[in-house]
């Protein structure tokens, strides 16, 4: 059976389905079958990032609820779910059911620090829910210490948070425009940027 992990977030801004893009692509890259389901209907950024990949295309297929096939899901070694922007928490409690994990991406200022902490606790009071979660610290400054200073902060209070930071690249944002991964656009932290991926992606799987 694949492992399905869950990305998901109640603050916009945050680079959900950046992120989600890019572990598909790591996971790929490192050999895993991997299939990513964008179930954010209303947006839809991970399926636009395919149609801007054009023929190219990307290495996974990104799908629709609709378009999955149990047969296809079965043969995967990763299965990644987009899910939709600020879904409400009981819905998240219906996640929790279906996955293996709940990543959380989160930026490192106090405002998105304390929505994710809010979140959490909520999670944490639901049993399953809260186990199967962790924080993914995300668009970390590249220079100075907010970033680990953020992690230990939320590990002291209990919460489970990835080692890997992911550090905000140009880089990112070249590739959504494109409809490609970090690693290759014309960036000169390009590089770093997509080690920062692969790095996390080898923490969960």
């Amino acid at each position: 059976m694949p492992r399905v992990l869950a990305i998901t977030s109640e603050k916009g801004g945050v680079g959900k389905s950046t992120l989600a893009v890019h572990l598909a692509g790591a996971f790929t890259e490192r050999g895993l079958s991997t299939v990513l389901i964008d179930e954010d209907g209303r947006v839809g950024s991970s399926l636009r990032w395919a149609e801007r990949a054009g023929e190219a295309g990307l290495s996974f297929p990104v799908l629709t609820p609709d378009d999955v096939k149990p047969k296809k899901l079965a043969a995967a070694d990763a299965v990644l779910i987009d899910t939709e922007g600020r879904p409400k928490r009981k819905e998240l409690r219906r996640l929790s059911e279906r996955v293996d994990l709940i990543l959380v991406p989160s930026g490192v200022s106090a405002l998105e620090l304390d929505s994710t902490r809010e979140l959490l606790d909520f999670l944490l009071e639901a049993g399953d829910v809260g186990r199967k979660t962790r924080i993914v610290l995300t668009r970390v400054p590249p220079v100075g210490h907010a970033g680990e200073d953020a992690r230990e902060n939320l590990r002291d209070e209990g919460l489970t948070v990835c080692n890997t930071l992911v550090r905000q690249y140009a880089a990112y944002q070249k590739a959504a425009e494109l409809g490609t991964l970090a690693r290759d656009v014309r960036d000169t932290r390009a590089a770093v940027a997509w080690a920062d991926i692969l790095a996390l992606s080898r923490e969960l799987l």
